[in-house]
């Protein structure tokens, strides 16, 4: 066994429905504060607009949903028009988990009432928090993901009901609107004001990448989640908006004490003001607190959503290698050390509400702006006419979003082009130095050099010229030319897919050339007896352990069968290849010292290697598929709260275990 094996579709439409309020649905509680901060009381009418493309985007997501029910969002979706697209939609998906991560770290330490503070009057106080706060949560995730899914459907629910009541209290009051013309000062102004709460839309892509776990029809499962969700967005969005314009100026606005102006002040915790103003305080403290939670629940989404797409493009051989090498809890390292250390570092350079979400919009609307547009222009797919009308105009739309944020945010447009610039240079390098690519050794370094100086250029452009047109056409010049680079690198991706590392031990002969290759590695070792009975040790090398099945296998005269099942804890997007034996050394190393054991006992061996999401699963899986009489596992020490966390693998299997199988636990 090498492989994940049939991913279980059991994500029903009323489990995916809450997962998708948590990642869409936490945009309120900051685009109502920008949606007032950049438009005044003209805020209600760009809500309204946003009202509208949100029911648009999310009926083209029932149709994407149900066109790659394989999941993998706008990667999947963009590899059937280009794959250097699908890289590019990739990378500006990470720059959206980025963002994500550090804004609503930042708006849950908002909604906890800690903002208007700074360290020596230099860094917020705040920010230094969520800062603290992505790297706590990065540190956790070391251990993999834990059992917090429902505990994060609870809080998502007792967000909804909260702010229903919110949306309630406030109905009596909405006549007492004060409204303001959009076009106060000039349609050119409005659009700008439109475009700055476009960050509405993050959190739809969420659902794509779910697909590939929903029950069948994915499209119905799909439908019946988005739809539910998009309602209550989009009702509940336009009435705390309402009643957002119904609170007086004194309440709204504060003295800024630097410019004597009057400037917004509550960009970060609307929704916390609206519910003290209309429940009351005691009822505000408790929302602030279950939206903070909520917030917190959403950084952890976007720091594991960001582990997968950095481990799918390793496995696809878009990244390095490293980036899909798994720790012993079956988290990758390297995406999550880079998905808890950017975010704080974003946090920390730009700490305010209002500049986090220009860096996330750019993000969200180039990403799902691929993916609509992929899907658009792709006759191979059965869509129908209407349909496909539909999301080249909303594509259109995101089009001219994405033009006005990049000439309108120039730390934005920055960010970006940053972020693409250092995938593309990774990608090149990755391909160019690949062993099935037929390049010269100065050729591949040329590439790996070329991309890193780019890059490096990119940056320095970026930071020195970043608010100036020039230093935009330098860099986005510099990052065409990545991409060319990377696109000419690209004809040989079918070698590199097709290539398979193999360990081979080479014998010389008198002349030094090989004499005799043959595999390195024998799964099967014939022992000194004929066995009896088959006993399976699930193990990644206790010794103790070890030691133990030997003796009982002797004793029996069974064949033992040594399981080492590699753990993925993180759930790819999309269909990827499932690490391989070749590229475990824990499994190797073990493998070796298990052969010359049994050599030495005469036990005959079998080796079995698996990767595995759900460990007690494949256990079972591997027990009655290679015929075992006894099951041995080794008996753990770790504590209630690591078992509630993480789950309980022996009580897993042996609550399914069959009762031709036994079982022996071993201290």
């Amino acid at each position: 066994m090498s492989g994940f094996g049939e991913r279980p579709r059991e994500l029903k439409w009323y489990h995916a429905g809450p997962i998708l309020f948590g990642d869409w649905g936490t945009s309120r509680l900051y685009v109502l504060g920008l949606a007032f901060a950049f438009n005044g009381r003209a805020s209600f009418w760009m809500v309204a607009a946003m009202s509208l493309v949100l029911i648009a985007v999310g009926w083209c997501y029932t149709i994407a949903c149900r066109l790659f029910p394989d999941g993998g969002g706008v990667y999947s979706s963009a590899q059937q028009r280009s794959q250097l697209l699908a890289v590019f939609g990739g990378l500006l998906l990470c720059a959206d988990y980025v963002v994500t991560a550090s804004l609503s770290c930042l708006e849950a330490f908002h909604y906890l009432g800690i903002k208007d503070y700074t360290i020596l009057g230099i860094l917020p106080v705040d920010a230094a928090l969520a800062a603290l706060g992505i790297l706590a949560i990065g540190a956790v995730n070391v251990l993999g993901p834990t059992k917090t899914g429902t505990a994060a459907m609870i809080v998502a629910m007792a967000t909804v009901v909260f702010t229903l009541i919110i949306g309630v209290a406030c109905l009596p009051y909405l006549g007492n609107m004060v409204v303001e013309s959009p076009f106060k000062e000039g349609p050119g102004r409005a659009w700008v004001g439109f475009t700055e709460i476009i960050l509405a839309l993050s959190g739809v892509e969420a659902i794509a990448n779910m697909t590939g776990v929903m029950v069948q029809p994915v499209g119905r499962t799909a439908k019946r989640a988005i739809l539910p969700v998009m309602t209550e967005i989009v009702l509940l969005n336009l009435i705390l908006c309402a009643a957002m314009l119904t609170l007086a100026d004194d309440v709204l606005y504060r003295l800024d004490p630097e410019t004597g102006g009057l400037v917004p002040a509550h960009t970060g915790d609307m929704i916390k003001v609206i519910a003290e103003t209309y429940v009351g305080p005691a009822f505000a403290a408790a929302s602030g607190v279950c939206f903070a939670a909520l917030l917190f629940s959403a950084v952890n989404t976007a720091v594991g959503a960001l582990v997968s797409v950095l481990f799918m493009l390793s496995r696809d051989r878009e990244l390095p290698e490293a980036f899909g090498r798994l720790n012993r809890f079956g988290m990758p390292k390297l995406p999550l050390v880079i998905a808890a250390v950017v975010p704080a570092v974003v946090v920390v350079v730009f700490p305010y509400v209002e500049s986090l979400g220009g860096l996330y919009a750019i993000g969200i609307v180039g990403a799902i702006g691929i993916n609509l547009g992929s899907i658009a222009t792709n006759r191979a797919l059965d869509i129908r006419r209407g349909e496909r009308i539909l999301m080249a105009g909303v594509t259109l739309l995101l089009i001219a979003i994405e033009i006005t944020i990049v000439f309108d945010k120039p730390d934005a447009r920055s960010f970006a082009l940053v972020v693409l610039a250092a995938g593309l240079s990774a990608r090149l390098g990755t391909m160019a130095i690949h062993p099935a690519v037929p390049l010269g050794q100065l050729t591949r370094r040329g590439y790996v050099i070329s991309g890193v100086v780019l890059t490096l250029a990119v940056l320095f452009v970026e930071i020195a010229f970043h608010d100036t047109l020039g230093g935009f056409a330098v860099s986005a010049v510099l990052v065409c030319v990545l991409a060319g680079a990377s696109y000419k690198v690209q004809q040989f991706r079918p070698e590199i897919l097709a290539y398979r590392s193999r360990r081979v031990e080479v014998e010389l002969g008198p002349d030094g050339k090989p004499l005799e290759t043959r595999p390195k590695r024998l799964m099967m070792v014939p022992g000194g007896y004929k066995p009896k009975a088959r006993v399976m040790v699930a193990t990644q090398g206790n010794p103790r352990l070890l030691k133990f099945a030997f003796e009982e296998a002797k004793n029996r005269h069974a064949e033992l069968q040594i399981l080492f099942l590699r753990h993925l804890a993180v759930t790819p997007m999309g269909l990827v290849e499932p690490p391989k034996l070749d590229e475990d050394e824990d499994a190797l190393k073990l493998f070796e010292q298990v052969r010359e054991q049994a050599k030495k006992e005469g036990v005959p061996i079998r080796l079995l290697y698996g990767v595995a999401r759900d460990i007690p699963d494949a256990i079972l899986d591997m027990a009655v598929t290679h015929g075992a009489d006894l099951l041995m596992l080794g008996a753990t020490r770790r504590g209630t709260l690591w078992k509630a966390m993480k789950g309980d693998v022996i009580s897993g299997v042996a609550e399914q275990l069959p009762e031709s199988v036994g079982l022996l636990l071993v201290a």
